[in-house]
């Protein structure tokens, strides 16, 4: 392990991320917000200082004496796992040295939150509501650089052995890395994200919401994050149009990116013929339209108040009404955005659980939904079969397919030693908050839902609810789970190996 060029890089990631927090600094002049431009400033000069002398004290160890890059894979996770810390770290000073939030804890928790995408918040209705702009957009802003990834965006200006960085980096069970250059890549994947940002941003604007509104909530949408200006989230706007937009781009962030890749690169028609010979693609489509069309016949069965105004429940008395919140909320849940226009902890057992399953099950790998990833869940599916096959014939010859591929049983491997970490990662962190003293419901999906980069939960972290009221060993558990997650287990865990540090 070349730890010079760890920390030479990590240097350089920090001045990356200081050129980022001038950008909260910018919008906050322009909406006349001095304290919090001189904080996002004053957070941008704190990474530099840092940043600086890194790059200073370990310059040139990215080279061998031959000349040769001297970091690989192992430096690569390295990287990867502590720059998301890092921006955890950095990302809560604007909140700290504005004064908005006091607690290192609730600061860096946020932060966690932005840049997983996970959505989750400490932040009350009435903060939230009452949030400087410039703070509001940095909130968001950090969904936006997490959705795409800040080590993505540095193997872009520094492509130059960013191999290593770009495969620990992207999550997924296939990496388009190995088929073409590192660089055009990452570079593809940076240029569909900002066009179909940009593409929201205008549709939303045209339904008549203001641009600051459109951009925040366009980050939120493609990074699948969830942060809304707004305490009651999408159902602010109170507009069919505005919910069938964000609707539309949920379920597109939620599709691997290398189909968006090949439409760019070969056309639309194999990029269509890609997707519909996807088995992944297939099961998300058909995932989301049973689950929407399931809960919204049970919601118009239950009915809610069926109009009664004095009974204090949705009404549901029309199917219309029904379908149109099933749908989004599927739609945010699977794809792990977490936005709301409905408070679906007060719904029947049955649609609180099918939306459980589905934030579990998640969105497709390659794309910024998180999740476990509906292939993972094919692949375990098919290796359980396999294993009862090889049962009834032993002599048997099977292997596990993918799209007509056999699927290397590195791969398989991988896939069920992630199912177990997960196993693991859930029930310990759900006996932590227990612990604590949170009841049971409220601790497995407080868990579920960072661990998942979902953002809500049930019971008191609800649609509706937040994380305030957790104490500070809760927060700090779940804010490491939503990295975790956010890095897909392995590019985290890894870094717990003493081994891994050994030259």
């Amino acid at each position: 392990m070349n730890l010079r060029a760890v920390g030479w890089l990590l240097g350089c990631v920090l001045l990356l991320f200081a050129a980022f927090l001038l950008v909260p600094a910018l919008v906050a002049l322009l909406y006349g917000e001095g304290l919090v431009a001189r904080a996002c400033a004053g957070s941008a000069l704190t990474c530099v200082a840092a940043g600086g002398l890194l790059v200073v004290v370990h310059r040139g160890s990215t080279l061998s004496a031959e000349g040769r890059l001297d970091y690989f894979r192992r430096e690569g996770l390295a990287v990867v796992g502590l720059t998301w810390l890092l921006a955890g770290a950095g990302g809560a000073l604007p909140y700290l040295f504005s004064g908005y939030l006091s607690s290192p804890v609730d600061a860096f928790f946020e932060a966690a939150s932005g840049f997983t995408t996970t959505g989750s918040t400490i932040l009350r209705p009435e903060q939230i509501d009452g949030l400087p702009r410039g703070l509001a957009f940095w909130r968001s802003f950090t969904h936006w650089l997490g959705g795409i990834g800040i080590v993505m965006v540095f193997v872009v200006l520094f492509p130059t052995g960013g191999r290593s960085l770009f495969r620990s980096e992207v999550p997924g069970i296939a990496r388009e890395a190995s088929r073409q250059r590192v660089r055009d890549s990452a570079l593809a994947l940076v240029r569909i994200y900002v066009g179909l940002t940009a593409l929201q941003v205008v549709l939303l604007r045209l339904t008549g919401i203001d641009w600051f509104d459109a951009v925040l909530h366009a980050f939120g949408t493609l990074a699948t994050g969830g942060f809304s200006s707004h305490s009651t989230s999408i159902a602010y706007f109170g507009s069919w149009v505005v919910e069938a937009i964000v609707i539309v781009f949920m379920f597109a962030a939620g599709i691997n990116f290398a189909i968006y890749d090949a439409a760019l690169r070969l056309g639309p028609r194999p990029a269509w013929r890609l997707a519909l010979g996807s088995t992944e693609v297939r099961w998300y489509v058909g995932i989301i339209a049973g689950s929407t069309v399931a809960i919204a016949l049970a919601l118009w069965l239950w009915g809610g108040s069926n109009g009664d105004v004095a009974m204090d429940l949705p009404d549901y008395s029309s199917f219309l009404q029904s379908l149109r919140d099933s749908a989004f909320n599927v739609v945010s849940i699977q794809t792990s955005t977490g936005y709301g226009t409905a408070d679906f902890d007060r719904w029947p057992q049955f649609c609180r659980v099918l939306l459980m399953i589905l934030a579990v099950i998640g969105a497709c790998a390659g794309s910024t939904g998180g999740g476990i990833k509906i292939v993972r869940f094919l692949i375990v599916w098919r290796a359980a079969l396999r294993g009862l096959r090889q049962f009834a014939r032993p002599r048997a010859i099977n292997v596990v397919r993918m799209d007509g591929e056999t699927l290397d049983e590195g791969v398989v491997a991988s896939v069920t030693g992630y199912f177990g970490l997960w196993v693991l990662a859930l029930l310990s962190g759900t006996l932590a908050l227990c612990l604590l003293g949170l009841e049971p419901v409220g601790s497995m999906t407080a868990v579920l839902a960072t661990l998942n980069n979902i953002g809500p939960g049930l019971a008191g972290v609800g649609p509706y609810m937040n994380f305030a009221d957790l104490p500070a060993v809760g927060k700090l558990i779940l804010s490491l789970l939503m990295i975790l997650g956010r890095l897909e287990f392995y590019a985290l865990a890894v870094l717990l190996l003493p081994d891994f540090w050994k030259r």
